[in-house]
């Protein structure tokens, strides 16, 4: 394995081409991103499968139709 030291700058660069990457790769390139970003800026790890939200039952509207 090789290690490469940047700047914080050359970091933010990086982070900014990987952005663009994802923009114009959309969905086939995410998670690659996501995971390449993460190393770069050292955040905590990136959820990879998130847990979306249950869709919540919407009520019934009975509209009138005598006016």
């Amino acid at each position: 394995m090789k290690s490469i030291e940047f700047s914080e700058g050359e970091i933010n660069a990086l982070v900014q081409l990987i952005d663009l990457a994802v923009k114009a790769g959309g969905l086939n390139v995410a998670q690659a991103g996501a995971a390449l970003a993460q190393k770069l800026t050292g955040e905590p790890n990136v959820e990879t499968n998130p847990i979306f939200a249950a869709p919540q039952e919407l009520e019934s509207v009975v509209e009138d139709d005598a006016e």
